[in-house]
């Protein structure tokens, strides 16, 4: 096992369970880690901290990597060249799962989607467990997953892309954007990654694409299992907006008819994030009158443009989970006041330039920190309203001190969190934690 978060932790004990000899190397010593290699030590598990050593994989018959661990990593790199399969946690689950894998993946909102499939299903009163990159490992729950059980399974392009036998009933794809180039090299290949979702899948499968993603739109060409379509405009068949209703019209299936204007969840890429919940009911057969109830009174998810209330007129909003430059232009298209940003962490190897077009209209300052906050300011040709720091909390107070009246504070960060911070629920427990401070001792 590579990595002692919450994937390889489970994994070590499933196999101790299954009367495997797992051992486990991670090159990490945060508390977290540590804690997990002392369980794992007194059940007499061969444990490493701190680093890596050639030996202590020199026996491995199988690798099972946590989605974190860098390919250039020490026994990443062994197991390539002494030829030892390398396989997620997510894979080896699946090799013992009876249930019925619905599979979400995108660049962006793939957790929210998974929250409204797994919400909907509870609903509907359907045996189902959330888990994957949504923050619970897929073999945790195996001992209680049956033939009937619904799986949903956020899946990272990370988890993807070492899971070459996964075969999920349902595929999703929501949308394609530039991501992860620091881990995957090329864009090409980072889509190819996200188009493991649906390459095992067969005729009697299903995969769940968005229509007005022209990348997304293209993968039909190349799933061999049955194609929904999902889209915010009308189509001839599949999933879709029109005059404030979502129709699903799949096959034979009764069409569904949904009051869009009643939902809580606002945004224009929510309700892509909807439709694509709504098309996987829809194969599933959830009864439609509690499937819109489900809708109706799901709201905005902890660190996902989380509002956070106001102080002396100034509103603040935690969307510590963006770390695209795709997220942060949905974050900043669903606020209807002038914008304070607060971005930066740890580049992805991402273009920024993407976002400039937006800030002229919407943001009056921006606060870069981090490691990524030259490379950022950089990448924008004219907007000068920028102003640098290094560290986090600087850059909250100042953008705390920026606003005005009827100003929101954003934090929007398009990285990852791992400059400063363990993870973004980390970072946006920061951002809340320091706006409460400011709170209390005003602009001083």
């Amino acid at each position: 096992m590579i990595g002692l978060g919450k994937s390889g932790f489970a994994a070590a004990k499933f196999l101790m369970a299954k009367k495997a000899r797992p051992s486990v190397t991670d090159d990490s010593t945060n508390p977290k880690v540590l804690k997990n290699a002392r369980a794992l030590e007194k059940l007499n598990m061969p444990v490493e901290t701190g680093g890596h050593t050639a030996s202590f994989i020199e026996n491995a018959e199988l690798v099972v990597t946590s989605p974190g661990v860098p390919r250039r990593s020490l026994p990443l790199v062994l197991a390539k060249k002494k030829g030892i399969p390398v396989i997620s946690e997510v894979e080896l689950a699946s090799y013992f799962c009876q249930g019925i894998l619905v599979a979400v993946t995108g660049s962006n909102g793939k957790t929210t989607t998974s929250h409204l499939i797994s919400q909907a299903l509870a609903a509907a009163g359907r045996p189902s467990v959330l888990c994957g990159n949504v923050g619970h490992a897929f073999l945790d729950f195996i001992p209680k997953i049956k033939k009937r059980t619904v799986v949903v399974l956020e899946l990272s392009s990370f988890q993807l892309e070492d899971s070459p036998s996964l075969r999920p009933k349902i595929a999703v794809v929501l949308n394609i954007g530039r991501n992860h180039l620091d881990r995957h090299g090329t864009f090409k290949k980072y889509i190819r990654a996200k188009e493991r979702i649906f390459s095992n899948q067969r005729q009697g499968d299903f995969t769940v694409l968005n229509y007005d993603d022209p990348l997304v739109r293209r993968m039909a060409k190349k799933t061999p299992a049955q194609v929904i379509f999902f889209s915010k405009k009308p189509l001839a068949k599949g999933v879709y907006l029109k005059n404030g209703q979502m129709i699903a019209d799949i096959r034979s299936r009764k069409k569904l008819l949904i009051d869009s204007t009643r939902f809580r969840l606002k945004g224009a890429h929510n309700i892509e994030n909807i439709l694509a919940a709504v098309a996987v009911a829809a194969i599933l057969g959830l009864p439609q009158e509690r499937l819109e109830k489900s809708l109706n009174r799901f709201e905005t998810l902890e660190h996902r443009i989380e509002p956070l209330g106001g102080y002396a007129g100034v509103q603040f909003v935690n969307d510590s989970k963006s770390t695209t430059v795709e997220s942060t232009k949905a974050a900043i298209l669903s606020l209807s006041t002038p914008i304070i940003l607060i971005a930066g962490g740890k580049d992805k190897g991402v273009d920024f330039g993407g976002l400039e077009p937006l800030l002229k209209k919407h943001v009056k300052q921006v606060i870069l920190y981090g490691e990524a906050r030259k490379k950022i300011a950089g990448a924008w040709k004219w907007y000068r309203s920028a102003r640098i720091t290094e560290r986090f909390e600087e850059a909250v107070r100042l953008a705390y001190k920026s606003a005005d009246p009827g100003d929101t504070v954003l934090l929007s960060p398009m990285c990852t969190s791992f400059d400063q911070f363990g993870s973004f629920e980390e970072r946006g427990e920061a951002f809340k934690e320091i706006v409460e401070t400011l709170k209390r001792s005003g602009k001083n």
